[in-house]
């Protein structure tokens, strides 16, 4: 897992600083179109686009290139891939946009992920129609989601007392025994990772035109999250809610605390 900053960025152009959450849900791949440069069969690019981590995409050729058209021209400031094997497969990702899938720009941002975790690539603003995603390696990967849109910086962040998503693993086990009472191991029902993000002393009218919104989109669709871009960036997870997102009034001028909690994908 891995989150990327673009060398280039400039923190200040930021609305608040990297070590707040970011949060991405808005998603204009989903309503696009995606061209690959190869697919295997029953590997369709277009499993990308969905929100599911068992669909999944794989080209039949390295070097790979995945082309999404917005429709239009669009500003986005992240990418968002999960449900992969970039790490295991030792593949690089390098991404790209462009006005006219012509020329293509650079966004600064390859990675050579450490692992099959969940990966936000995270740069300054750019307006473009198209972003083009590309494989190299020896190896064939797969890709299950990829997301491109805008994140939802946070207002505040985190301080003492937060765990990391990516080391709080949520596992259901099932112990083996003989008739006897002999130890015959266990069996793994069903494992992931989970977290529990809280945040306080945020202004009630800047979380209802900003956060209320995620809220709505959390109750059907995952998202990725970077709880701490500077200073974890490699703490991403691509999960989900199992609850409503809520506010409460702390009593402190307009000031309200809010919380969730998520499962997600090892």
């Amino acid at each position: 897992m891995a989150v990327v900053i673009s060398s280039s960025m400039v923190l200040s152009a930021l609305p608040f600083p990297l070590n707040n959450a970011r949060i991405g849900y808005i998603d204009y791949c989903r309503s696009g179109t995606v061209t690959p440069s190869t697919e295997a069969v029953g590997f369709e690019a277009d499993a990308t686009q969905n929100r599911f981590t068992y669909d999944l995409y794989k080209p039949t050729a390295l070097p790979a290139t995945l082309t999404y058209d917005l429709g239009s021209e669009t500003i986005f400031n992240y990418i968002g891939i999960a449900a992969h094997t970039l790490g295991s497969s030792l593949t690089t990702v390098v991404a790209e946009y462009s006005t006219d899938n012509v020329t293509y720009t650079s966004l600064n941002v390859d990675s050579l992920p450490a692992n099959d975790r969940a990966i936000m690539l995270l740069f300054d603003d750019v307006a473009a129609r198209y972003m083009r995603l590309t494989f190299t390696g020896a190896t064939i990967p797969s890709i299950g989601v990829v997301y491109c849109g805008v994140t939802l910086d946070m207002y505040r962040p985190f301080y003492g007392g937060h765990t990391p998503g990516v080391l709080s693993r949520e596992t259901t086990i099932k112990p083996n025994k003989s008739v006897g009472g002999q130890w015959l191991g266990r069996s793994v029902i069903r494992q992931g990772l989970s977290a529990q993000y809280n945040w306080k002393n945020t202004p009630i009218s800047w979380y209802e035109a900003n956060v209320d919104p995620f809220s709505k989109s959390a109750i059907e669709d995952p998202f990725f999250i970077a709880w701490n871009p500077l200073q974890f960036p490699t703490h991403v997870l691509y999960a989900w809610t199992s609850e409503d997102i809520k506010p409460t009034l702390s009593g402190t001028r307009d000031l309200c605390e809010f919380g969730f909690s998520v499962e997600g994908i090892e």
